[in-house]
């Protein structure tokens, strides 16, 4: 017979869109906090409270190493668990890594009156500089614990069902040290009232957990059960988000490498110039890194459900939008320099066409930093840690340090600009050809960078049909004539077209506002002598499994009845606001 339907991207399309605007608000929001803070500081005390800021990155990122990585991590094998529908050990994992995060955070909230004074004095030989710096560093450290959980907690949230409570936290975090930033600094609280502020607000922020908590979507709960259960995997959670904590080790390591180099070598104002242009980075952040996220969001969950398809999809509108994004960034800086020396009250007279040419040279860095981030969590997400790991290491230190050095000495602070350029493409290009030589290997995954199947080998029938009875009927029919043509028996074949019509139908009628166009995924599989039949839309909640014969009134799907006497493996999971239902069928014993 002749096919109408084919698979298509429109339920990957519309969870991108859905999850962009809080995933981008996030990390909006905490990007933005960031540049504030130093465009205030830089405006209300002086241009060394900004450069003391950028001095504080290496403390910052130590403190915030375990939230991230933690975050991401567990966020990475939650996906995957959720797309395999393991529910129970996707709960273990959330609470073991939630009372981790919280116990070592404890630790370093014990060591702040000890450490700061003497960290402060390593970062920096100026006493002016210095002063700020403890100042502004003693408030963070104290308040470890309530940083650390809003990041671990954020990551958590995105991904089970709730990326706009996720995103909250941060908006609401940054939104009050933003207002609570002016005060202080208003009030001459000087740098600690620039801290201060941060810290109120992420504590401020952390109260969406309450929302969470209540969430009636909410897969993931915390018990000390399941606590113990998850330690035996946080060393998995730990390789898992390997790449975010190497990218923060190597953060951590660049910015005290390249604060102390260039304070000795030139002095504290063309760090300044440095500091200026770092901020560019921020602000190319508050663009693509939402964007970027999603890969993690809902490609580890399409990963892990096999949905190779939804997959390329996905990844095909991350590269359109995160290029295009940093092409018109680069292109800004490129073309007017000044609007960024102006934004962060540059005004060293003396040096000021310096600092243009370096935002200038610096900007050709931002294309090749967005890849970068894509293949990081690009291959965190689909559990390639390694590379992702390499990626970071190599980007973060091992070829910036020298190339900057060397450059350094050749041409100033504008072979410092050169030296971060090319570190950013030759990260990128180290890794795409370590990966090419490693597949024609066999040590990794053939096909591409993605490192998928072209195609779902095992899937014998994958469509996407508009929510209508119509087309429910019709594809319906389309799988029966698959199930024949792969041999499938006739009872088998005509029980799973029943519950994929009736289902499908069931959806058209009760899951979707008429108003606004829908789809619904239907496929097929088979795998270790199964069928297994997944049907996945993005209506209201409904949970098959737990539907009773008096509901017929309401609900068609009788089919449903059938094949629950024929097997009980049957599982269902909202996941990423979407309805997933898998139906799984042994040939063997029909």
């Amino acid at each position: 017979m002749e096919k109408k339907f084919k698979r298509n991207a429109v339920l990957i399309r519309r969870k991108f869109n859905s999850y962009l605007v809080p995933g981008a608000m996030m990390i909006v929001a905490t990007q933005l906090g960031n540049v504030v803070d130093s465009i205030f500081v830089s405006s209300m005390i002086d241009l060394d409270g900004m450069t003391a800021i950028s001095l504080s990155f290496p403390v910052l990122g130590i403190i915030q190493i375990l939230g991230a990585m933690m975050g991401a991590g567990s966020a990475a094998m939650i996906s995957v668990l959720l797309g395999k529908r393991q529910m129970e050990e996707a709960g273990e994992v959330f609470s073991a890594g939630l009372v981790t995060v919280i116990g070592l955070s404890l630790l370093f909230t014990a060591a702040a009156p000890f450490v700061t004074r003497p960290v402060a004095s390593l970062l920096t030989p100026s006493p002016v500089l210095a002063a700020y710096l403890e100042q502004y560093l003693l408030i963070f450290i104290l308040c470890v614990p309530v940083i650390n959980l809003c990041l671990y907690m954020a990551n958590i949230m995105t991904i089970d069902n709730s990326p706009k409570l996720g995103a909250a936290c941060f908006i609401i975090a940054n939104a009050v040290n933003l207002i609570l930033d002016y005060v202080f600094l208003k009030a001459g609280m000087g740098m600690q009232g620039s801290a201060l502020s941060t810290v109120i607000g992420y504590t401020v922020g952390l109260l969406v957990i309450i929302l969470y908590i209540r969430s009636p979507g909410r897969l993931l709960s915390f018990s000390l059960k399941k606590m113990k259960a998850g330690m035996r995997s946080i060393f998995q959670v730990v390789r898992a988000g390997a790449a975010q904590g190497s990218l923060y080790v190597m953060t951590i390591l660049q910015d005290l490498t390249m604060n102390l180099l260039i304070q000795h070598a030139m002095g504290p104002d063309y760090l300044a110039i440095y500091a200026v242009c770092i901020r560019s980075v921020s602000i190319v952040r508050l663009f693509i890194e939402g964007v970027v996220g999603l890969v993690q969001t809902i490609g580890g969950v399409l990963f892990g459900e096999k949905d190779y398809y939804g997959v390329r999809a996905l990844m095909k509108r991350e590269v359109k939008v995160t290029i295009g994004l940093s092409l018109l960034l680069t292109a800004f800086f490129f073309t007017v320099p000044q609007a960024l020396l102006s934004l962060f009250s540059f005004n060293k007279a003396e040096l000021y066409q310096t600092a243009i040419t370096c935002v200038r040279i610096f900007s050709f860095s931002l294309v090749f930093f967005a890849a970068n981030q894509l293949v990081q969590v690009y291959y965190q997400a689909t559990l390639h840690t390694s590379l992702a790991t390499m990626n970071a290491v190599l980007e973060g230190y091992v070829f910036l340090v020298p190339l900057v050095y060397l450059l350094m000495r050749l041409s100033g602070i504008q072979g410092v600009c050169a030296g971060v350029v090319l570190t950013e493409a030759l990260s990128f290009g180290f890794v795409w050809l370590y990966r090419a030589f490693r597949q024609r290997q066999g040590k990794l995954p053939p096909k591409g960078f993605l490192m998928i199947p072209e195609e779902d080998g095992d899937v014998l029938f994958d469509v996407t049909i508009s929510s209508t009875e119509n087309d429910a009927v019709q594809a319906a029919e389309e799988l029966l004539a698959c199930c024949r043509e792969h041999g499938i028996p006739e009872k088998t074949a005509n029980a799973l077209c029943m519950a994929a019509e009736e289902m499908s139908v069931n959806i058209a009628r009760h899951g979707y506002d008429r108003k606004r166009p829908c789809a619904i995924d239907i496929a097929l599989s088979r795998a270790d002598h199964s069928l297994i039949l997944r049907l996945r839309d993005d209506g209201v909640s409904f949970n098959p499994t737990e539907y009773q014969p008096e509901e017929a009134e309401i609900y068609k799907i009788t089919g449903i009845q059938i094949i629950r006497r024929m097997t009980d493996r049957m599982s269902y999971a909202r996941v990423l606001n979407m309805n997933n239902t898998i139906i799984e069928v042994t040939e063997e014993a029909v």
